[in-house]
């Protein structure tokens, strides 16, 4: 079962589960466990999203207004250009 399948069958579990008449400390201890399960699963979701590079970049979609390159002239970058660090995986990014 793959972890997003696995994650809305705890889902539904969640749901379901106080209404079926399980004793309460029983009833505790399964919302516990199914708790810690989605966590886990979700913390390893989130790992797999961000080692395959879905994490959405920050783009500019503006240019500062300039006089344009005039023919013949080296283009010199803007300094902000190119100096987006790449930062490592971790549970804060």
């Amino acid at each position: 079962m793959s972890k997003e399948m696995t994650v809305i069958v705890l889902g539904l579990w969640v749901a379901v589960l106080p209404y079926l008449g399980i004793p309460g400390d029983w009833r505790t201890i399964l919302l516990l466990l199914s708790g810690l399960g989605i966590a886990v699963i979700g913390f390893l979701l989130r790992g797999e999203a961000l080692s395959h590079g879905t994490r959405p970049h920050e783009r500019n979609s503006f240019v500062e207004s300039g006089q344009p390159a005039q023919a013949g002239q080296p283009h010199h970058p803007m300094p902000y250009e190119n100096t987006r660090k790449e930062e490592g995986i971790t549970s804060l990014n």
